[in-house]
């Protein structure tokens, strides 16, 4: 398969939110993309990603391109911490619930948001930790394997350190990570009528052991 993956460049970033708005159309990450994307939200979300590439030294963005068609199709936000951090920093790295903008699901924003923090300081805390932060695959480029590209490039080197990963997963996503060694501890049901959707959401936190290595790896 032509697949490759590399490290997102800054002129990349507007193709990364693209496939991030193409990503999340349903549920409850859905509801933190204010509808309609427009231009200054979409210039917006664009700024805050090349804000983290260049002042976040854990932020590490990945991208997978078909060389055939010399296309992004995948990305990936991996946070890797090596050594404990403080308190402090942890609380200031935690997502927080935005001003309320027009067209947005402040109820959902809040409470997803707010799942995300917890879980973030319950099951990582101040522990050094790799952290699957963000996935994203075109939608018609899924079950190719770049997902499992992206996320071998972080497991490979959370094996080599010895440390834990971590992510919070949706059911498509949940038996990828499932297949390369997550466990889940804590599941959250949304239910989407709050919302103004349809349906009960089930998010997942997982974590994974680093697995030993090759002494010649």
């Amino acid at each position: 398969m032509p697949l490759k993956v590399v490290h997102v460049e800054e002129s990349d970033m507007a193709d990364f939110v693209r496939i991030q708005n193409a990503a999340f159309t349903t549920g409850m990450a859905s509801k933190l993309i204010p509808k309609p994307v427009t231009p200054e939200r979409f210039a917006k979300s664009v700024n805050n990603h090349l804000n983290s590439m260049r002042n976040e030294p854990d932020c590490h963005f990945l991208k997978v391109i078909d060389t055939d068609i010399n296309k992004i199709i995948s990305c990936a936000k991996w946070r890797i911490n090596l050594e404990e951090r403080s308190e402090e920093v942890v609380e200031r790295s935690l997502p927080k619930p935005r001003e309320p903008q027009p067209d947005s699901c402040v109820g959902a924003e809040k409470d997803f948001v707010t799942y995300l923090a917890n879980s973030r300081r319950d099951f990582m805390g101040v522990k050094p930790f790799y952290f699957l932060h963000m996935l994203i695959t075109l939608p018609e480029h899924h079950r190719r394997g770049a997902g499992a590209m992206l996320l071998k490039w972080g497991l490979d080197q959370a094996d080599k350190a010895q440390l834990p990963s971590y992510l919070e997963a949706s059911d498509m996503g949940r038996p990828l990570y499932e297949k390369l060694g997550y466990r889940p501890v804590k599941e959250t049901f949304f239910d989407l009528s709050k919302y103004g959707s349809e349906g009960i959401e089930r998010n997942t936190v997982m974590l994974r052991d680093p697995q030993p290595v090759p002494i010649n790896g």
